[in-house]
Formats: structure tokens, C-alpha cells, sequence
């Protein structure tokens, strides 16, 4: 069983991680985990009896990165669990905000066609202007479709 002392560590590294890919990717390996322990805990109980995430500080040694992601695929408490995808999201907007800021209305950018992560490296992009910016930028394409994904997987188009 994972420790709380572990857990604030692991928090400590998310907290100051720039990897946003990693974080995306530990995101969408808590989703169904935090499912599966809310239908449990309704088996057996009321939605009143389902805790909130653990209180936590980050620890003041953080975790490597590998003991981090080892310590979210090895927490089975769900109020640890969930103070884990409390900072890994809080970091995910964090980083996507301060990206945002490189995209005003009216930029040019490319950004793939599909949104995924981590991004594919030869995925195919697509091109448009900058409509709205913030933790999602929402771009008109040229061939009229709407683009929403995070800033993060934006590039500026650069004329050549």
C-alpha cells in the first residue's frame, strides 16, 4: 500500500514537472482506475460515504520522476488517488495556461488533426487562426471546421 508520505512526494515532482505529455498520460490512466473505485464504494454504500481527495502538501524531497509515476500506478486509496489527479490536473491547466499565452486571437498556428497524446510525431496538421485562447484554444481551420485542443499541441505557422 502506497503511503501518504510517498503520495506528497510524488505530489512534490507533479508539481513542478513540465512534462506535459506525461501528465496527459497519467490523467487518462486514473480516469478508469477512479471509476472502478466509485462504483465500489456506491456497491456498498451512499454517494455521502465517497471521500474526498486526501489533504496533502507536497513533500519538501519530491520523488524522482520514475518513483512518481510508479507511486500513481501502486496507489489503490482512493483519497490519495485522488489528491494525485488533483495536482497532475492542476499542473496539466498550469502549463496549458502559460502556453496559451503564446497563441492570441488572430494567430496563425498548425496543430494536428487528431488531438492526442502523447502527439504523433509525423501526425498530419492542419492549419487556421487562433479564435479564442485559454487552457483549450479554439481555432478556425482554413477549410471552415472548428479545432479544439489544448495549447500545448499548438505551433505557430511560420511563413517560408
Amino acid at each position: 500500500m502506497t503511503s501518504r508520505r510517498d503520495v506528497a512526494r510524488a505530489i512534490a515532482y507533479f508539481d513542478q514537472t513540465d512534462d506535459i505529455h506525461l501528465l496527459h498520460e497519467l490523467t487518462r490512466s486514473i480516469a478508469p482506475r477512479v471509476k472502478q473505485m466509485v462504483r465500489k464504494l456506491l456497491r456498498r454504500s451512499s454517494e455521502d460515504s465517497i471521500p474526498g481527495p486526501a489533504d496533502l502538501y507536497p513533500a519538501s524531497e519530491a520523488a524522482s520522476r520514475d518513483e512518481a509515476i510508479r507511486i500513481v500506478h501502486e496507489t489503490d486509496d482512493f483519497a490519495l488517488l485522488q489528491a494525485l489527479a488533483r495536482i497532475i490536473g492542476q499542473r496539466i491547466e498550469a502549463i496549458e495556461i502559460a502556453a496559451s499565452a503564446d497563441f492570441p486571437e488572430g494567430t496563425r498556428v498548425r496543430v494536428p488533426a487528431e488531438v492526442v497524446f502523447p502527439p504523433v510525431e509525423d501526425a498530419a496538421m492542419v492549419t487556421g487562426i487562433v479564435r479564442s485562447s485559454g487552457t483549450r484554444l479554439t481555432v478556425q481551420l482554413d477549410d471552415g471546421e472548428k479545432w479544439e485542443g489544448p495549447p500545448s499541441l499548438a505551433k505557430k505557422e511560420t511563413q517560408g
